[in-house]
C-alpha cells in the first residue's frame, strides 16, 4: 500500500475511533441525566464519575507503557503515570475518607523519582516536548485543570440561571467538561504512545 494512502487511512481510523469516544461521552451524560443516583444527578457514584476514574487509571497505564518504548522519555513518563494514578485515587475523596493516606505513598514515590532522575529529568522533558503529539497534553490540561474549574463555579451558574439556579445544572457542566478533559488526556496518551512505538520501530529497522 502507498505510504501516503496508508497514513491517511490510519489517520481516518483514529478520527473515527475518537469520534466514537465523543459519542460515548454524550451517551454517558444522557444516562446520568435520566438515571439519578443516591447522590443525585452527576453525583459521586454516577457513570460520569466512574468514566473519569477509568480514564485516569488507563492514563496511568498508558504512560507507564510509553516509557518502555523510549528510555529517553522514561523518567518523565513515569512521573506522569504516577500523577494520573494519584489523580485516580483523588477521585474517590467523597467515598473514602482516608483517601489521602492511600495517595500518600504515591506522593512519596513521586518525590523520590524526581530525586532519582534529577540528572536526566530535564533532558527527558525536552525529548518528550520534541514529540508533536505532546501538544495534546497541554490541551487536556487546560480543559481539565483550568477551564473546567472556572466553568463549574457556583457564582457563574447562579448568574446564568438566576432564580432558576439548580445545583445539578452546575454539576453536569463541571463534571462534563472534566470528563471531556480527561478524554483529551487519553487521546494525547494514545497518540504519544503510537508516535513512540512508530519511532522505536524505525530505529530498530535502521540498526
Amino acid at each position: 500500500m502507498n505510504t501516503s494512502l496508508r497514513t491517511i487511512l490510519l489517520f481516518s481510523v483514529r478520527i473515527v475511533v475518537y469520534s466514537g469516544l465523543m459519542v460515548l461521552l454524550n451517551q454517558i451524560f444522557l444516562y446520568d441525566a435520566t438515571h439519578p443516583t443516591s447522590t443525585g444527578k452527576f453525583g459521586e457514584v454516577s457513570a460520569t464519575e466512574i468514566a473519569q476514574e477509568a480514564i485516569l487509571f488507563l492514563l496511568g497505564l498508558v504512560f507507564l507503557v510509553t516509557g518502555r518504548f523510549n528510555k529517553a522519555i522514561s523518567p518523565i513518563t513515569k512521573l506522569i503515570s504516577v500523577f494520573f494514578f494519584m489523580a485516580f485515587i483523588r477521585e474517590f475523596n467523597n467515598q473514602i475518607d482516608f483517601w489521602f493516606y492511600l495517595v500518600l505513598p504515591l506522593i512519596v514515590l513521586f518525590v523520590w523519582m524526581i530525586f532519582q532522575y534529577r540528572k536526566s529529568l530535564i533532558s527527558s522533558i525536552i525529548e518528550l516536548l520534541k514529540i508533536p503529539e505532546t501538544a495534546y497534553l497541554v490541551t487536556g490540561f487546560l480543559v481539565t485543570f483550568v477551564f473546567s474549574r472556572f466553568f463549574g463555579r457556583t457564582k457563574l451558574w447562579e448568574a446564568i440561571l438566576e432564580t432558576d439556579y439548580n445545583r445539578w445544572g452546575k454539576n453536569v457542566a463541571e463534571e462534563g467538561i472534566e470528563l471531556l478533559g480527561y478524554s483529551l488526556f487519553l487521546i494525547a496518551g494514545i497518540e504519544i504512545l503510537l508516535a513512540v512505538i512508530k519511532s522505536s520501530k524505525k530505529q530498530t529497522s535502521t540498526d
